[in-house]
């Protein structure tokens, strides 16, 4: 018996062994991840290095100059640059380096409107009639205020049957002419995150649209669509013809034109011909795009840009014309109930669109005598002065820019 058991004892005892490793066997094994591990940092260092590695970028621009001439031009990181060349259109190749390829278009912008008519150096006397009664104060004009709020006055009729007081101003009133601005090009942009080197891009930037020249020829004309087109060639191997086919891939809307021109009548407060013009009228304002700007916030010497060098506004639509008038002078008298009260009231209401009121003004028995200053007017947005009027923008060039 004890035989037996000995004996199953060497059996497990064996069995256990096969099944196990030796320390041969571990201690080789704890050699080869030792070995493995001294040789990771080398790797992980080039995979490192290889994802951080990058080629060079770049820009592409595709604009019309002031003669209405296609340019090309490019610049690379590292001062590479090629000067704007003219050609029939545009064309880019994408470089083997790109890691990734923005497009961005323009259209080209709408021309600003001229006036319908001649602006005159003149003014005309009007009549203003008003109604009022104690309710409602805060409806009143600011110089029914000054008399109420800070004169002490009280309408002359304030009964129950009769609260109707009639105020009459007369006042030397100027009408200036504006015209409408043009609309701003559509702008779109596309991404690919890689597109194949051997990929050709053609570019046809669209035209500005020419402002209104005169009171007949008004309106501003359209700008004309930008357009890119990805060219694909393919060749026969058995002919060698070359087979190209265009497919359409941007087209960026030009700005309509400005269609409409209007007059506007001012009252005169005396004061420099830089007090009274049309300029804020919105309608007739230049929509600024910021083409460039809108793509790289702020633009470096790292890529040139030659379209900001060259002062060049891809897509704004143009200012309408817009006139001013040089003779402010004016006589103002107010009455309320056939009295009148101008000896009571200050030049203060005039100060917002005479700012040197106080000094231009004088009472001279019942009326205001508000004189004209000498001056010059200087138009806005880098507009034309011509006689009275700040003659109508063109609109800014389409453009293409390509970043990679």
């Amino acid at each position: 018996m004890l035989d037996i058991i000995k004996n199953e004892i060497r059996l497990i005892c064996k069995k256990e062994r096969t099944v196990g490793y030796t320390l041969a066997e571990m201690l080789m094994v704890m050699l080869i991840v030792s070995l493995m591990i001294l040789a990771l940092p080398p790797v992980t260092k080039k995979i490192y290095k290889e994802r951080t590695t990058r080629g060079a970028h770049g820009r592409f621009e595709c604009y019309r100059n002031a003669a209405n001439q296609i340019v090309q031009a490019s610049s690379m990181e590292g001062g590479i640059t090629n000067a704007p060349e003219v050609v029939d259109k545009c064309t880019f190749k994408v470089p083997t380096t790109s890691i990734y390829v923005l497009i961005h278009a323009v259209g080209g912008g709408g021309g600003g409107a001229y006036v319908t008519q001649n602006p005159t150096d003149t003014s005309t006397t009007y009549t203003a009639t008003d109604y009022y009664g104690n309710s409602a104060p805060h409806l009143f004009s600011d110089w029914v205020k000054e008399l109420r709020e800070k004169r002490g006055y009280q309408f002359p009729n304030n009964t129950t049957e009769n609260m109707s007081n009639t105020a009459v101003v007369t006042v030397n009133v100027a009408e200036m002419m504006f015209g409408y601005g043009g609309l701003q090009g559509e702008r779109i942009s596309m991404f690919f995150s890689k597109l194949d080197s051997s990929q050709k891009i053609e570019m046809i930037p669209g035209e500005a649209g020419f402002a209104g020249t005169s009171t007949t020829d008004y309106k501003g004309k359209d700008g004309t669509d930008t357009v890119v087109n990805f060219i694909e060639e393919e060749k026969d191997e058995a002919s060698g013809a070359v087979t190209t086919t265009t497919i359409e891939l941007i087209r960026a809307k030009g700005g309509m034109g400005g269609g409409v021109a209007g007059a506007a009548k001012t009252w005169l407060y005396g004061g420099a011909p830089s007090d009274y013009g049309l300029a804020d009228i919105s309608a007739r304002k230049r929509q600024n795009v910021n083409f460039i700007e809108n793509i790289e916030g702020k633009v470096d010497t790292t890529l040139k840009s030659y379209i900001v060098e060259d002062g060049i506004q891809p897509g704004d639509g143009g200012g309408g014309a817009y006139s001013f008038i040089s003779n402010t002078a004016s006589t103002l008298t107010y009455t309320i109930e056939g009295v009148s009260v101008s000896n009571l009231l200050s030049f203060d209401t005039y100060l917002s669109k005479n700012p040197t009121a106080n000094s231009d003004c004088v009472k001279s028995g019942n009326a205001h005598i508000c004189n004209k200053r000498t001056g010059d007017y200087t138009c806005v947005d880098g507009q034309e002065e011509s006689g009275l009027l700040c003659k109508p923008q063109n609109g800014g060039t389409g453009a293409v820019v390509i970043l990679w």
